[in-house]
């Protein structure tokens, strides 16, 4: 992934050659990464509330429990859909992301689409519908997969956020609003929340200084660094002092970014993010958190490079499924 250095750190600088570079390497495994069957269903009341199902073809169970992750991708709070509508791509992406876990690891893999600054969309709205996808999920086991004997297995549920997706799934782990939601989640015996990826995702913003991402920061945020994932998580650390409900409940974390992921809008941010939350001084909220890298990856890369077949651009996907798998294997 050599390549990928001479974009440089700036995630505008980087994508549109990432995504030139990573289009034919889609495109030569199209037909394996449409061969996952979908299906689409309406989880909320919003045209953007749709999701897409991928059904696995050997479904991974252990302990009777079946692994679910939902993936909730980038795009800045202005773009992003579940399949990027992009013609030279023709529906692979994010298709690409559900087709590796789906094919890998039997994983049932679920990409929402969520509200953007062009839908109205104001915080906490991010966080509102991962809350929604999530209670969708718990709702519909029985459209998840896998069945056995008229029997649905119960679902360990993971959230994979990249990049603004990841700062709707912290808002969802971490604001208030949504104390009783993720209660609920973290105690279902049906559908449990067993784990979270946050992938390569800004946690604060007062380094920004690029005068239209701060206009768009405005739009949703209203306050940016008010309402962003680090300042949430001090809100938390004030109100749970002993422990996070989802340390309490055996939810893990893991923090991944990309080697080339800016330093200012990310790096400097997730390491003030891990700082914050060890100040959770106990053995249990220490061995939550788990952190990582990808090595040789930029900030667009990472969801680009899985279903390429190509064995280092697809590390960091086994990273995940093997963070997943390791918790699933401590679920009954």
């Amino acid at each position: 992934m050599a390549h990928l250095q001479k974009f440089g750190t700036s995630i505008s600088d980087q994508i549109f050659p990432t995504f030139a570079h990573y289009a034919p390497l889609l495109r030569a495994q199209a037909s394996t990464i449409r061969s996952i069957p979908c299906s689409t269903f309406a989880y909320g009341p919003s045209p953007r509330h749709q999701l897409d199902v991928y059904i696995p073809p050997s479904p991974y169970i252990v302990n009777n429990r079946h692994p679910v992750l939902l993936f909730f991708y980038g795009g800045g709070f202005v773009q992003g859909h579940r399949t990027l509508p992009i013609p030279s791509l023709d529906g692979l992406v994010h298709a690409n992301v559900a087709s590796f876990f789906a094919r890998n690891y039997g994983y049932t893999v679920v990409v929402p689409d969520y509200r953007l600054v062009s839908h109205g969309a104001k915080f906490p709205s991010g966080g509102e519908d991962v809350a929604l996808a999530v209670q969708w999920v718990s709702g519909n086991v029985d459209k998840l997969g896998p069945k056995q004997e008229d029997r649905t297995h119960k679902v360990s549920l993971f959230l994979l956020g990249n990049s603004a997706g990841g700062v709707h799934v912290s808002t969802f782990l971490f604001c208030n609003e949504f104390n009783e939601t993720r209660a609920n989640m973290l105690d279902d015996e049906k559908s449990r929340l067993r784990g979270v990826v946050l992938l390569s995702v800004p946690f604060s913003y007062e380094r920004v200084d690029d005068e239209a991402k701060r206009e768009i920061l405005e739009k949703y945020f209203g306050d940016a660094e008010r309402n962003c994932p680090l300042t949430l998580l001090k809100d938390s650390h004030r109100l749970q002092s002993s422990k996070l409900d989802l340390v309490k409940a055996g939810t893990r974390i893991m923090v991944l970014n990309a080697e080339l992921d800016p330093e200012d809008e990310c790096l400097v941010p997730r390491d003030e993010f891990v700082r914050e939350w060890l100040k959770y001084e106990d053995d249990a909220s220490r061995h939550a958190l788990a952190i990582d890298s990808m090595k040789g990856h930029n900030h667009i890369s990472p969801f680009l490079a899985l279903g390429t077949d190509i064995e280092s651009e697809e590390a960091w996907g086994h990273q995940v499924a093997s963070f997943c798998n390791a918790a699933i294997k401590l679920d009954s």
